[in-house]
């Protein structure tokens, strides 16, 4: 049997946890608030106001910090899963757990939503086609309901534990 000390070096990536749960932190900052402006936008589009231009930077900008903050998250999770979930929070803080597990589905729920508003930003021409816009909104408030969700929902899972 191993030692403990040289269980804590087993984890992929353990020695850059810190580092990359910052990183991840960040990625996150960006989402939100592109997700946020992005949704002002929208309401935009639903009272007449098309600022298509930004409509498109932001959901290009949203999607790619969505692409970032899912990989630096899966990055980080095997040390997270056995150092702060194993250890820690499935015996001390099962809220946080739990918590955890929801944000994580409700993450790889809003995948489809943002490839879907990214590629109907791009097609999508508000001031002719205002049919699209309610599904078009739909899609934005959704995601960015969820981004908003997941954001605090990390923050309140790492001050109850972190890597």
């Amino acid at each position: 049997m191993r030692p403990v000390a040289t269980l804590a070096t087993q984890t992929w990536l353990y020695g850059s946890a810190k580092l990359l749960l910052v990183l991840h932190a960040a990625a996150a900052i960006v989402l939100i608030g592109a997700s946020t402006h992005h949704s002002i936008i929208t309401v935009g589009y639903l009272r007449g106001v098309y600022k298509q231009r930004l409509g498109r930077i932001y959901a290009a900008t949203v999607a790619v910090a969505y692409a970032v903050t899912f990989a630096l998250g899966s990055v980080v999770y095997p040390t997270y899963r056995y150092h702060v979930r194993g250890l820690y929070l499935d015996r001390h803080a099962i809220w946080a757990s739990n918590l955890f597990d929801i944000k994580e589905n409700f993450a790889a729920f809003g995948v489809p939503l943002v490839l879907g508003v990214l590629i109907l930003s791009r097609v999508m021409q508000p001031r002719e086609e205002r049919h699209l816009l309610p599904p078009y909104a739909g899609l934005v408030f959704l995601s960015t309901a969820i981004i908003w969700f997941n954001t605090f929902s990390g923050l309140a899972i790492t001050m109850a534990r972190s890597v």
